[in-house]
């Protein structure tokens, strides 16, 4: 008994005790263990304390790194809102670009119109901050700029379209070569006596044959034959316009079809009551004959131009 060692557990509530023998070797075990499992408590708290040490040293890396990061990740969204800028101006730029010819087009201007040659000034701005690493600040006066211009563009486009449309639709040209022989209004009865007759529009000597083309852009209403001009045509133009051709030999087109400035719509002739071969043109607004020539550019001297 003398190399062993008893432990006594004696509960609180006095019931059976319990009882442990240890022989000195199993103690020197136990003492070895309990040393070795205190030396590891004690590692772990140093270890613990010299964590918490380092990572306080490294705090202020830490919201360096945070802070970059912050900043990197504005850099990228100035960079791509920049490119956004650049992109959309050049778009911009490229319908404008279009604009511009088709301005130029329906104006006549050769070369084409010089609007924008502030707006190009700004394109290549643009065009340098994308090719740029990092792309450049582009200054949103210029983005302003390009817009209103776009949007001026825009606006002087759709009105130049309407005029345009306006312009094809209106009677403009005299729609046969010849000399104007007889002139709209009162004039004397030209099959004898001496009554006196209104001419509701213009007679133009032509050669049996000559093509007759169509005054403005519009839309047969009649092609057939009347008593008074023989084979005749009516074209609507729009905004209460018809023009009317008369006394032709052969008709081009029937009613119903659409027709452009310059198309051949008859060849002259004699046909209906006519002393000779020529072409009576006339020209109803609002429902009441006018004279032709009192349209913009509708000269005589066209005559020799068409």
């Amino acid at each position: 008994m003398n190399d062993k060692y008893t432990i006594i557990i004696i509960p609180p509530d006095h019931s059976d005790t319990c009882q442990f023998q240890l022989s000195k070797r199993k103690k020197r075990y136990l003492s070895r263990g309990m040393l070795i499992i205190g030396l590891m408590i004690i590692g772990l708290f140093i270890r613990n304390l010299y964590l918490s040490h380092y990572i306080r040293g490294l705090q202020s890396s830490i919201d360096n790194i945070s802070q970059l990061k912050s900043t990197v990740e504005e850099r990228d969204q100035e960079i791509a809102t920049l490119n956004e800028k650049s992109i959309q101006m050049i778009e911009d730029s490229t319908r404008i670009k279009d604009l511009e010819g088709k301005l130029s087009s329906i104006l006549e201007l050769h070369p084409p119109s010089s609007l924008s040659f502030l707006s190009r000034g700004i394109i290549s701005e643009a065009q340098n901050s994308i090719q740029a690493n990092p792309p450049l600040q582009i200054p949103a006066q210029n983005v302003h700029i390009m817009a209103d211009n776009l949007s001026i563009l825009l606006r002087g486009y759709e009105a130049a379209v309407l005029q345009n449309e306006q312009i094809k639709h209106t009677p403009s040209i005299l729609p046969v070569k010849g000399e104007i022989t007889s002139y709209f209004g009162y004039r004397q009865n030209p099959f004898g006596g001496w009554s006196k007759e209104f001419h509701d529009g213009i007679d133009i000597a032509a050669n049996y044959g000559s093509p007759v083309l169509a005054a403005a852009d519009g839309i047969i209403i009649f092609a057939d034959r009347s008593s008074a001009y023989g084979l005749r045509i009516d074209i609507d133009h729009g905004n209460e316009i018809v023009t009317f051709y008369g006394h032709n030999s052969r008709l081009m087109v029937k009613k119903g079809d659409k027709v452009e400035k310059y198309d051949i719509i008859a060849y002259s002739g004699n046909s209906g009551r006519s002393t000779g071969a020529h072409l009576h043109y006339g020209i109803i607004v609002n429902g009441k004959t006018v004279d032709p020539l009192i349209f913009p550019r509708l000269q005589r001297e066209e005559s020799n131009d068409v």
